[in-house]
């Protein structure tokens, strides 16, 4: 199943694009919801690359909802960054991130994820909606506070 979530921020794209290349701003943009923690031998970089990392996850910080392979590539040139993920319970969570410029200072952000999780996809298909939403309205406020990722 496919979610689809769009977002217009009043933004440069390559500003955010650089943002979004970093893996501070996808554990800034998913709390409260959902807490990631590197393991010891797949650590996160600074800045997304090409590779296969692999987290433990916890909803709403403290629930644990297992380990994930976010599974990264990069594509600076179009503003692109996908991860094709999966984990035990989730077969598939290919999530693409794609930012395209629409004039000075407004940016389209797209969140496509394609779910397939077998008999329990459409309740993280449901899950995934809410947190996609939740992820675009942080974006907001990380814009509003000029990426100040403590404030």
């Amino acid at each position: 199943m496919l979610v689809k979530v769009t977002t217009i921020f009043n933004c440069d794209s390559e500003e955010l694009f650089h943002e979004v290349k970093k893996s501070k701003s996808l554990l800034y943009i998913a709390k409260p919801l959902v807490k990631f923690v590197h393991s010891p031998e797949s650590p996160i970089p600074e800045v997304w690359e090409d590779g296969r990392y692999l987290v433990s996850m916890y909803l709403l910080g403290f629930i644990p909802f297992g380990k994930q392979w976010i599974v990264i590539s990069v594509h600076n040139d179009i503003k692109h960054i996908r991860d094709n993920g999966y984990s035990r319970l989730i077969k598939k969570w290919d999530h693409n991130i794609h930012l395209t410029k629409l004039g000075d200072n407004k940016t389209l952000y797209v969140d496509t994820i394609e779910i397939n999780a077998g008999i329990l996809t459409y309740f993280i298909v449901l899950f995934a909606h809410v947190f996609y939403r939740w992820r675009q309205k942080r974006w907001c406020k990380l814009l509003n506070n000029n990426f100040d990722y403590d404030g």
